[in-house]
């Protein structure tokens, strides 16, 4: 699927993880903005909540990590509809059952599986429309 004019923010600490994260999304279409941290990423949204179709986010990261971003963005009413993909090497249940307690619509476990992503940015982008 081609995702040409949708605008992904991935917010992750790890610059590595921005660069992987970038180029998989970059081959299907996206533009992507990147954010070090929560709060960062937080700013970029509220400045243009606009501009941005879809928000990957690691879980742990200094500042704000990802349970908070995911509350704030779900709280807040110019961003609420914009679907957040938490990302994270954490794969037990109770990060999970987090992530969606603080409004995730997804959770994709580390390292990232590209047929499994193209799956939750299909269901998600359609979804959200």
């Amino acid at each position: 699927m081609e995702y040409a004019g949708k605008t992904a923010l991935v917010v992750d600490d790890y610059n590595s993880m921005r660069v992987a994260m970038k180029d998989l999304l970059v081959r299907k279409g996206f533009t992507v903005i990147e954010a070090g941290d929560g709060l960062q990423g937080l700013e970029l949204l509220k400045e243009t909540p606009e501009k941005y179709d879809i928000i990957f986010s690691d879980i742990v990261m200094p500042v704000m990590d990802g349970f908070e971003l995911c509350q704030e963005v779900k709280s807040h009413p110019s961003l609420y509809r914009i679907p957040v993909v938490v990302l994270s090497t954490h794969t037990d249940a109770s990060y999970l059952l987090k992530a969606i307690n603080m409004g995730a619509d997804d959770y994709v476990a580390k390292p990232i599986e590209p047929a499994l992503l193209d799956k939750v940015i299909a269901r998600l982008m359609v979804s959200y429309e």
